[in-house]
């Protein structure tokens, strides 16, 4: 599967408030739903604002190319 939609509890919602690393909340929801998913990677248009990421991250071109 390419694509699933993974559940955002209140243990994420409270990693993300109380997380100085990203500056946008909803970055930090993304961030810690794949954190707590066990997700490899992030895939987003926005780069620059998961440069804290302690996950890889990537634009969907970026990743398309490791496909092939």
């Amino acid at each position: 599967m390419i694509v699933e939609i993974l559940p955002l509890d209140d243990k994420v919602v409270g990693l993300a408030l109380n997380d100085d690393s990203f500056t946008d909340f909803e970055d930090g929801l993304q961030h810690f739903t794949a954190i707590e998913n066990n997700q490899d990677i992030i895939i987003t248009r926005n780069l620059k604002d998961f440069r804290n990421s302690k996950l890889p991250v990537m634009t969907a071109k970026q990743f398309l190319v490791t496909l092939d």
